[in-house]
């Protein structure tokens, strides 16, 4: 296949990384890094998204290659792929309730987690760039992440090698590169202000869509599980992922319009 053929399915593999790059835990993993790097690594603050990108795409690209290299040997049944399916919905449905929770406690909200159950104590409260990307290599061994990448180790070696498998890989991963870079260095740039009321703005601002997009994405997963007609083509879901990532866009220049103002 050549790279102009395979350009309108990259687009769509770039698409869907930044897409996945808004997924509330990454949010939420970025904004602990970013927090927890300010009295230890200031420096570093701005680039947490960046370090948790690097190792969350470090560990698909593992995952990829290895199930590419198995593909020959070992073929899972299209019953055990079609039964985790049900875990993305399962785990998008909890970080709603979860982040819902925090953001109508009186406590302050703050992005609620599920994928940081699976780190150890040590890491729960690291910092600095070591640590986020420890953070990412990790979060990519949650089941629904290592599922997907190794479905595209699959599909991409039936297509033709491991050479396309590897740039899918890679091209995902920059994608969300984009969106956790960006995440990461606006969270820096309010929390550098250290004002809490700004802080605890900011995460409203960004919680109450996450839930919204948290309960829309499961409810069209399982729609789409029990009714396939239901599920989107291609053009549709590039063109939701889209959407998406241009509101988070635009909730991101509301933040920076507002800190921009507040100097004035």
């Amino acid at each position: 296949m050549s790279v102009e053929a395979g350009l309108p399915a990259l687009a769509l593999i770039f698409i869907l990384g930044m897409r996945h790059g808004l997924e509330p835990d990454h949010l939420a993993a970025v904004d602990g890094l970013t927090m927890r790097s300010m009295p230890t690594h200031p420096r570093w603050m701005p680039w947490m998204g960046g370090m948790f990108a690097l190792g969350h795409g470090i560990t698909v690209l593992a995952i990829i290659a290895a199930a590419a290299m198995a593909s020959s040997e070992l073929a899972l049944s299209p019953e055990v792929f079609a039964a985790l399916e049900w875990l993305p919905i399962a785990l998008l449905l909890m970080i709603a309730v979860m982040n819902g929770r925090s953001l109508l406690s009186t406590q302050g909200p703050a992005l609620a987690s599920v994928r940081s159950r699976i780190l150890p104590p040590w890491l729960r409260g690291a910092s600095g760039p070591v640590a986020g990307v420890l953070v990412g290599m990790l979060f990519a061994l949650v089941v629904d992440t290592a599922v997907q990448a190794a479905a595209w180790g699959y599909a991409a070696v039936a297509l033709g090698g491991m050479g396309p498998a590897l740039m899918t890989g890679l091209v995902f991963t920059l994608g969300m590169g984009v969106t956790d870079l960006f995440d990461g260095w606006v969270t820096a740039k309010v929390m550098r202000t250290g004002k809490e009321d700004v802080m605890r703005a900011f995460r409203r601002r960004l919680g109450w869509p996450i839930v919204a997009m948290c309960l829309l994405m499961a409810v069209y997963l399982a729609a789409s599980k029990l009714q396939p007609e239901l599920a989107l083509s291609e053009a549709w879901y590039a063109a939701v992922g889209v959407a998406m990532v241009l509101a988070m866009a635009g909730l991101y220049g509301w933040t920076l319009y507002g800190l921009r103002q507040a100097k004035l």
